[in-house]
């Protein structure tokens, strides 16, 4: 009678083990899951990695056009005829003087890994002021290494606050003059990434472009 029990304890430790082993895997089933996976850890280490090694160039203006004028070569004031300055003068008075302005961003990615570019946001500075600000290079595929295009069109009324006292000619003259040393015209950018999760990624601050005949330094 009293081998029973004694027959029973072996079952009742085996069936104890299974139940704290059942247990065991499920919290670390558990903490796995709540877990971030260790891929998806590393592709995002490399997309941020890569975002921060592109690299973004300016190109000389395509276009540039005063009240309809084409100003893309004027220099200085007199290049304009006083017929000319008259008609831009009296644009200006009605309230009617467009500029249109076309330029090229050169996007390059010199890593590994293929980007989404979700939008550039740019601001336009003329003598370090803001001219104007808008976002192009929407949903762009910046392959590695690769170098992509992305036009930069501008569009705006220019108003007498915008001249700060000065007259049509005087504001157009060298605004598309990227080779003096004297440099009129700049643009700042502010790139946001979107990777193929959905996560996206933008700088804080906007920074500078520099112009695609800039050498580039050397990473130290």
């Amino acid at each position: 009678m009293k081998l029973f029990p004694t027959l029973l304890l072996p079952a009742r430790a085996l069936a104890l083990g299974t139940l704290l082993i059942s247990a065991a895997s499920c919290s670390v089933s558990e903490q796995v899951k709540d877990s971030p996976s260790g891929k998806a850890v590393t592709a995002e280490a490399n997309e941020n990695q890569a975002y921060s090694q592109m690299q973004y160039r300016l190109n000389f203006m395509d276009e540039a056009k005063l009240g309809g004028q084409d100003i893309l070569f004027a220099r200085q004031t007199t290049d304009f005829t006083s017929p000319q300055q008259a008609k831009l003068q009296t644009a200006l008075q009605k309230g009617n003087l467009p500029l249109h302005l076309k330029m090229r961003v050169y996007a390059r990615n010199p890593s590994a890994v293929n980007l989404q570019l979700k939008q550039l946001d740019y601001k336009l500075l003329l003598d370090g002021k803001e001219l104007t600000a808008g976002t192009t290079g929407l949903n762009t595929a910046l392959e590695a290494s690769a170098i992509e295009t992305i036009p930069v069109t501008v569009d705006l009324n220019v108003t007498p606050a915008k001249l700060s006292g000065s007259t049509p000619a005087a504001f157009a003259a060298g605004l598309t003059d990227f080779t003096g040393s004297n440099r009129r015209l700049t643009l700042s950018i502010r790139p946001m990434y979107v990777s193929a999760t959905g996560r996206q990624s933008q700088p804080t601050d906007f920074m500078p472009v520099e112009l695609v005949t800039a050498k580039r330094t050397a990473a130290k």
